[in-house]
């Protein structure tokens, strides 16, 4: 396997603990207006990378957030967006179009705003504003990409819906978070270098459930813009009503490799389903492998799959020769879509 990573994207990767830890510590005194409290639901503005963090913290917390958790990726700001909503503005760059022009339609609904990202025109509007926010400081991201940013946007976001109330966390969960993805590097690292072997040659389908449903998702967008290989997603129970009757044709669909990710925590039903999906599998002559974490906790395997997820993808580049920073299609359709 010969690595081209000439932006050390795999040191982004070896510091997301430290980026976590460092995402904790610098928004500890973030002061939400008082009227956040009383917010009806959560709706965050942001695309690929940047919207990431929101999709982990509604996934895991979704049986114990106190209101809807959302995500909006489109320029348009949907009509339930009014004074009583907690609007967070989310863009690495500062300068995602789509988050930009949804910022001035956000403003005239809602008072209720805080920015994410680490400058552009979104810091200047949070400075201008006054608005709240967490403007990162990329330390522990040497190779500057947003997708790897993750243990920053995340962390961050979950920052925010704790001081908004909206969640309960300690310090004490991201502390042992952060432990148990040093303690677990290396195993990490190991085991998604052999995941992305198996997927090199394959059209892959990364399957979850639950609180790690946001991690498929960071997942795909990671393997497609990391590792330049076709990924998608699907959740179970969801696919078990459809899915499964398309894997006959075309016969190109026999090139799929089905990397589930599972958990102990999941519910029993789900535990089962994922054991019967294997079988069809089998009968259909499709590959499939399982990840299951180690963690203890929810969040913990949130971020022990976020940590394993980013090494996959950056493996996958590997595996092709590619270096997974550069993104040419992305940069170019910017510009053509710029004239």
């Amino acid at each position: 396997m010969m690595i081209v990573d000439e932006r050390n994207m795999l040191g982004s990767i070896d510091m997301l603990a430290q980026q976590v830890r460092h995402a904790w510590k610098s928004t500890a005194g973030i002061a939400l207006p008082a009227e956040v409290k009383h917010c009806r639901q959560v709706v965050l503005f942001g695309m690929g990378g940047s919207a990431l963090g929101m999709d982990i913290a509604r996934a895991v917390y979704a049986s114990s957030a106190t209101v809807p958790l959302l995500v909006v990726n489109d320029y348009i700001v949907p009509g339930y967006v009014s004074a009583d909503t907690f609007a967070i503005l989310s863009s690495y760059s500062g300068t995602t179009e789509e988050t930009v022009m949804a910022a001035k339609l956000v403003q005239a609904r809602t008072k209720q705003i805080a920015v994410v990202t680490t400058g552009g025109p979104l810091a200047d509007l949070m400075t201008q504003q006054q608005l709240p926010g967490y403007q990162i400081d990329p330390t522990y991201n040497p190779c500057g990409q947003p997708r790897i940013a993750v243990g920053y946007a995340v962390t961050g976001i979950l920052r925010l819906l704790q001081q908004a109330g909206c969640i309960t966390l300690t310090d004490t969960e991201i502390d042992d978070a952060a432990h148990f993805m040093d303690g677990n590097r290396e195993l990490l690292r190991d085991a998604a270098q052999a995941t992305a072997g198996r997927c090199q040659d394959k059209l892959v389908l990364f399957v979850g459930s639950e609180h790690l449903l946001g991690n498929v998702h960071v997942m795909t967008n990671q393997t497609n813009e990391n590792g330049k290989h076709f990924a998608c997603y699907f959740p179970i129970p969801e696919l078990n009503h459809h899915l499964m009757e398309g894997l006959g044709n075309p016969p190109a669909a026999k090139q799929l490799h089905v990397v589930f990710v599972e958990s102990n925590l999941y519910h029993t039903r789900v535990q089962k389903r994922y054991e019967v999906t294997k079988g069809i599998l089998d009968k259909q002559g499709i590959s499939y492998e399982t990840f299951l974490p180690a963690a203890a906790t929810p969040l913990q395997q949130a971020y022990e799959v976020l940590q394993w997820g980013s090494y996959v993808s950056f493996y996958i580049a590997a595996a092709h020769g590619i270096d997974p920073s550069p993104i040419p299609w992305v940069d170019y359709f910017k510009h053509a879509l710029a004239k």
